[in-house]
């Protein structure tokens, strides 16, 4: 009986009932859109992180990512490529090695990382490639040849086909310097990483530095940043206590940490929503008892308990939020999947982790559907608890006399 008369009420004042489920609608879908847009725009940044160069997994021989030092290497790291493939998620590996050194060109000079790549199986783990904007990406033909970043073209003032001359420590102990070609130039995009980077083949930087085939990391991508934790376990027990297998998380856990620090700083926002949309429910069920008071009053000569009236009260409210979510999740799923295919163009890029972004996406998930439902729904149900009582408690011969 008191669902009907809920169902009653509910669609009897249309107008009233109309511009409370809108609201709780509203709310909803601007919920889920704000929730779609955070796991939008940080699943894109880590995505794009990952791809720039971490990988979503990488080898280290045990205490490198601790202590970088050129004779930490892995002394097979083809053998333990193959072993990173054997898991189920994995798409591909690439071996590099990373030596600091000065680099040289008429009578400038600069510090710099020389990273070593195989340019066949690079491009299978970052974006590289791609990033050559001037020239041309290596290949395995390559020897004595280098790509540098557009910063270090600009700081030693050298183009394509000039030369320019590197001097840094070998693994043997002697002293590594010679001549290398420019054959292409990488655009940094004002990433800390690429800026002070210099790659060539691994095989040029092997016998430069005389590292005996080894190769100090082994970057892997999967196919998802998500299952970064759960490979890297696995790996980890292939491998044994001789390397370290790290997810992207720990490999920057700077910069994960920082995004972790910021999603927390969302939460501040999702409470406001909710205070919002609390404030609003609580607003509208009260002018509605308000408005109802003589009805109540009637209810009670009756002879209708007040619990009854009670659960009259938040049921109407209920079914009337559950209407509304009906409404706001459909608008939130279209709205989130216009975001993630088009996205909002920022008028200019913005600089995150030394990552540039042009667009503001989205995503669609289980959480912008069940989130913005709960918290609503739960937020309806506790503020129509206050109105209710006193609906309850309400004096038959005083509503009469004051409406």
């Amino acid at each position: 009986m008191l669902l009907k008369m809920a169902y009653r009420n509910v669609f009897r004042h249309r107008r009233r009932s109309l511009l409370t489920g809108l609201m709780m609608a509203g709310g909803c879908a601007l919920f889920a859109m704000f929730i779609g847009i955070v796991a939008g725009s940080y699943g894109n940044l880590i995505s794009i992180f990952t791809r720039d160069h971490t990988g979503h997994v990488q080898v280290h021989a045990r205490g490198y990512l601790q202590r970088p030092t050129i004779y930490k290497k892995i002394e097979d790291p083809y053998a333990v490529g193959k072993k990173a493939l054997s898991l189920r998620h994995a798409l591909a590996f690439a071996p590099r090695t990373h030596v600091p050194a000065l680099a040289f060109a008429g009578t400038k000079t600069t510090g710099l990382t020389v990273t070593g790549i195989d340019p066949g199986l690079e491009p299978g783990v970052t974006g590289i490639r791609n990033r050559v904007k001037t020239g041309r990406f290596l290949t395995k033909a390559d020897f004595e040849t280098v790509l540098i970043s557009d910063r270090i073209a600009r700081v030693l003032k050298v183009g394509i086909g000039e030369e320019l001359a590197l001097i840094s420590q070998a693994a043997d102990g002697s002293i590594a310097n010679g001549l290398f070609r420019v054959v292409g130039i990488v655009n940094s995009d004002g990433s800390g990483y690429h800026s002070s980077r210099l790659y060539m083949p691994i095989g040029t930087a092997d016998q430069f530095f005389a590292l005996d085939g080894g190769a100090h990391e082994i970057a892997i991508m999967l196919t998802s940043h998500e299952k970064a934790r759960k490979a890297a376990t696995q790996l980890q027990g292939l491998l044994g206590e001789e390397f370290e297998a790290d997810p992207w998380q720990v490999v920057e856990s700077e910069f994960y940490t920082a995004m972790q620090a910021d999603i927390k700083g969302n939460y501040v926002t999702i409470i406001v929503f909710t205070i919002i949309i609390a404030l609003g429910v609580l607003n509208t069920v009260l002018m509605v008892i308000l408005e109802r008071t003589r009805e109540f009053g009637v209810m009670k000569a009756l002879g209708t308990r007040p619990g009854d009236i009670m659960k009259l009260i938040v049921i109407e409210t209920c079914m009337l939020a559950l209407m509304s979510l009906v409404v706001g999740n459909t608008g939130g799923l279209l709205a989130n999947w216009a975001l993630s295919i088009h996205g909002i163009t920022y008028p200019t890029p913005l600089e995150y982790g030394g990552v540039l972004f042009e667009k503001l996406l989205s995503k669609i998930t289980l959480k912008t559907i069940w989130f913005p439902s709960v918290v609503i729904l739960v937020s309806a149900l506790i503020v129509s608890i206050p109105p209710a009582l006193r609906a309850a408690r309400i004096s038959p011969t005083r509503a009469m006399r004051d409406i």
